[in-house]
């Protein structure tokens, strides 16, 4: 119960400035919103930056891996040690070949 009044009257403390009477209150509006219009550009800047390092990351590790899955599928194919995983990588070394050489960087 003591916890629910704290929480109120924090609330009841930050809220009753924001509202204020007659003139305060356009002004406080207005930098409650310039203060949450930053918050939210600040966030969409954030996740951008993220999304491109993540994206070109990618692009990196997929470029290292898709050679020697594929040059390993060829040596299991060839030397039919197993032919169908070998198949099976060969495949999937093109697949991840075409994604991290056409794909990934147009979105970029």
């Amino acid at each position: 119960m003591e916890r629910n009044m704290r929480i109120f009257r924090l609330a009841e403390g930050l809220l009753i400035p924001l509202i204020g009477e007659g003139g305060e209150q356009a002004a406080n509006s207005e930098w409650f919103t310039k203060l949450l219009e930053s918050i939210v550009d600040s966030v969409e800047k954030t996740v951008s930056a993220f999304s491109q390092m993540v994206l070109q990351a990618s692009l990196r590790i997929l470029s290292m891996i898709y050679a020697p899955m594929a040059v390993i599928g060829v040596i299991l194919y060839v030397t039919k040690v197993n032919k169908y995983l070998g198949r099976d990588l060969i495949y999937g070394a093109l697949l991840l070949a075409f994604f991290s050489e056409f794909i990934l960087p147009v979105l970029l």
